[in-house]
């Protein structure tokens, strides 16, 4: 599973000389602002052209990244429609990776 990076709020720039690739950058941005409700539930999130525009990316990023967050149960795209925010299932992985503790030896 992709590490989405954290620290991104949903008003932060993407940083091309930064160690995350673009396209983990931008998912970060847009999970923050589906999880802070800017795209609410059953609505779409921006698509490709948009994403190219309000970020300054090239085209195969902004697919990659809307692919990322179908894979991650974020949305679900329609073909010919745009990709939509969904409900996540109880179930489904957290985005972010989450390092686990050392365990102390018994």
């Amino acid at each position: 599973m992709v590490d989405i990076p954290e620290g991104y709020g949903p008003d932060d720039e993407l940083d091309p000389e930064a160690a995350d690739p673009l396209y983990l950058q931008l998912a970060a941005v847009l999970i923050s602002r589906i999880e802070g409700g800017t795209y609410p539930l059953g609505r779409a999130v921006p698509g490709v052209d948009r994403l190219m525009q309000e970020f300054g990316i090239a085209r195969g990023t902004a697919r990659k990244t809307l692919v990322l967050l179908a894979e991650l149960r974020y949305v679900r795209t329609v073909v010919g429609k745009g990709s939509f925010v969904i409900e996540r299932e109880p179930g489904d992985q957290p985005a972010t990776h989450t390092p686990e503790k050392d365990q102390p030896d018994d």
